[in-house]
């Protein structure tokens, strides 16, 4: 026959037990994710920390590239005017050096050539915590790097550019062909470095309005070890003031 069930310690005691033992669980899940959640936000933190030389690199390099333009300006201005002057036989381009790196390189044009990575970023994607950062933080840190990705090509092409044009250091045969290719090189070149240069500011308009910049003193003191800087002013070619870039408006 059957009968009802009644647990020996009757009804109350028994769901007592059964609501003790759905609160353990509970707490043991909520103090689980409130750990998890610590444990995120320690690495946030630390994640912003590291960030920060990566977009302090990134905004002094821009900052350098946009002082220079006027410098690397009137120096390919000089180059074409001496290939399209030369006769049948090229005059030879003037060569400088600069002993600080390393090796006394030699070169017919003085640029900035910097790498152009957020490392830290791109650890911080790999590992997940990434997706931790708020919205707006992520967003910022995406367009950053993806800037910089594409400086990153114009910096290789603009490279390889360079090198080619230490061909007009020597005294070779100038035909309108040969002409013609150094011209385009050196056009080229010009082109990339104004692209460079466009979404550098465009990066520094940013971070200036999102408080990411840093201070204009430690901008000025890059600038001190800017061999390019340096070039400029020592054989008197002009250069622009990067605190001419204003904060981008909301919404840019």
């Amino acid at each position: 026959r059957w009968r009802r069930f009644s647990p020996s310690m009757g009804w109350k005691a028994f769901w007592s037990e059964i609501l003790i033992v759905v609160l353990g669980v509970v707490i043991a899940l909520a103090a689980n994710e409130a750990v998890e959640d610590w444990n995120w936000r320690s690495k946030v933190a630390d994640g912003q920390v590291r960030l920060k030389g990566d977009t302090d690199r990134i905004f002094v390099r821009s900052a350098e590239h946009y002082a220079t333009q006027s410098c690397v300006d009137a120096q390919l201005d000089r180059l074409a005017r001496n290939v399209v002057d030369s006769g049948s036989t090229l005059a030879p381009a003037p060569t400088y050096s600069d002993s600080t790196v390393g090796t006394s390189a030699r070169f017919v044009l003085r640029m900035p050539t910097r790498p152009w990575t957020l490392p830290a970023w791109e650890a911080l994607v790999a590992n997940g915590t990434a997706t931790h950062f708020s919205q707006q933080w992520q967003d910022r840190y995406a367009v950053l790097n993806d800037g910089a990705g594409q400086i990153r090509e114009h910096r290789m092409e603009a490279n390889r550019l360079i090198g080619r044009l230490m061909a007009l250091s020597y005294p070779s045969p100038l035909d309108a062909g040969t002409r013609r290719d150094y011209l385009v090189d050196i056009e080229t070149l010009r082109r990339l470095n104004f692209s460079t240069i466009n979404t550098g500011s465009q990066m520094m308009a940013r971070m200036l309005r999102d408080g990411m910049a840093p201070k204009p003193d430690a901008v000025d003191g890059y600038f001190k070890d800017s061999g390019t800087v340096r070039f400029c002013k020592q054989h008197g070619l002009p250069l622009a003031d990067w605190r001419e870039v204003k904060p981008a408006q909301p919404g840019q």
